[in-house]
C-alpha cells in the first residue's frame, strides 16, 4: 500500500516531490490507487501538473517504472491540462482497451487540446494495427471513428487534422484522397499534416511531393517534409536532405539530420560525417546520434547474419 508519509508528500505544496515518494506508486493496483484518488482532488493543480510531469519522466528513464493505472485515473481529471498530461503519460501503454477510452474522451470532451491529443493516441494504435499487434475489430473501429471524425462538419479544423494524421497508416484509397485533398488546401496548418500523413502511410507514392516541400519558403513545411522522409526510408531522399543539414530554421536543420541517420545508406553516413566538422555545435552532436543510430543497426543487421 501507498505509505501515509507519501501521500502526505504529494500533498505538500511546500517541499521538492522526492524520486522515492513517486516510485512507490510503479506498478500500484487498483486498490492502492484507491488511496490516491481520496486525496488527488485536495493536491493543488499546479502540483498536480508537476506529479504527472515527474511520473511521465520517470517512466521514460526507468524501464521499471510503471504508472499507467495513475494516467487512465487522471484520463477523467477535473482540468483539461491534466487529462493532456495523463494521455501523453499512456504514450507507451499498448493495452487495447484504451482505445475505447480514447475514442470517448475525442467524442466528448469538452476541450479541444484533450481531443487532439487524443487523436494523436489513437494514431499509435493506427500505426499498431498495421503491425498486427492489435486485433482486427479493434483496427476496424480505429478507422471507422476516424474517418467519421474527418467528415464531421462540426469538428474543429485542429481536431480534423490530427485525425488525418492519425488514420494514414491504413491507407486506403479513400484515406489517399483524404490525404491529397488536404495537401492541396490553402491553410498551412492542413497541408503540414497532410505530409505528416504521408510519412505515416509507409506508401513511397507520395515521395515527389514530399521531395518538393523539402525547398518550401515555409519552415513548417520543410520541418514535415523532413520527417515524412525519415517515415518512408527512402535512399533517393537523402541527396534532397543534406541541404537542409544547415538550413536556417533549427528545427528543420535538427529534422534533416535525423532523417538522414534514420534512411542510411552510403551517402547518409558520408553526409553525417560531413556534419561532424561543422561550427554548430548542435549539429554535431545531431550528426554523433545519427551515426550512432546507424552504427547499431549495422550491427544487429551483423548479429543477426552471424545466427
Amino acid at each position: 500500500m501507498i505509505s501515509e508519509e507519501c501521500l502526505a508528500a504529494l500533498t505538500d505544496c511546500n517541499s521538492p516531490i522526492a524520486e522515492t515518494d513517486l516510485m512507490s506508486l510503479s506498478g500500484i493496483d487498483s486498490s492502492e490507487l484507491q488511496s490516491l484518488k481520496e486525496i488527488w482532488a485536495n493536491i493543488d493543480n499546479k502540483r498536480r501538473a508537476s506529479i504527472l510531469d515527474k511520473l511521465i519522466a520517470l517512466s521514460e528513464a526507468r524501464m521499471e517504472a510503471e504508472f499507467n493505472n495513475i494516467f487512465k485515473f487522471c484520463l477523467v481529471d477535473e482540468e483539461p491540462f491534466i487529462r493532456c498530461k495523463a494521455i501523453e503519460g499512456l504514450w507507451e501503454c499498448d493495452d487495447r482497451t484504451l482505445v475505447g477510452s480514447l475514442i470517448t474522451i475525442m467524442e466528448l470532451d469538452e476541450s479541444e487540446d484533450v481531443r487532439i491529443s487524443a487523436a494523436s493516441a489513437i494514431g499509435k494504435f493506427a500505426v499498431l494495427s498495421q503491425t498486427g499487434k492489435m486485433l482486427q475489430k479493434d483496427a476496424e473501429r480505429i478507422q471507422h471513428f476516424l474517418m467519421k471524425t474527418i467528415s464531421n462538419n462540426t469538428e474543429s479544423e485542429r481536431v480534423i487534422r490530427r485525425a488525418i494524421e492519425a488514420v494514414a497508416p491504413f491507407n486506403t484509397s479513400e484515406i489517399q484522397s483524404i490525404i491529397q485533398s488536404a495537401y492541396q488546401s490553402d491553410q498551412t496548418g492542413m497541408k503540414c499534416s497532410s505530409l505528416f500523413a504521408m510519412g505515416k502511410s509507409c506508401d513511397s507514392r507520395w515521395l515527389p511531393l514530399i521531395v518538393r516541400e523539402l525547398k518550401s519558403t515555409q519552415a513548417s513545411m520543410r520541418y514535415e517534409a523532413c520527417n515524412a522522409c525519415a517515415e518512408l526510408g527512402e535512399e533517393s531522399a537523402v541527396p534532397h536532405l543534406i541541404p537542409l543539414f544547415t538550413d536556417e530554421d533549427h528545427e528543420t536543420q535538427m529534422a534533416a539530420i535525423y532523417a538522414v541517420g534514420a534512411i542510411g545508406g552510403d551517402l547518409a553516413k558520408k553526409a553525417l560525417l560531413h556534419c561532424l566538422k561543422s561550427s554548430d555545435d548542435l549539429a554535431i552532436e545531431a550528426a554523433e546520434e545519427a551515426l550512432q543510430h546507424l552504427a547499431s543497426i549495422d550491427e544487429a543487421i551483423g548479429f543477426s547474419s552471424v545466427r
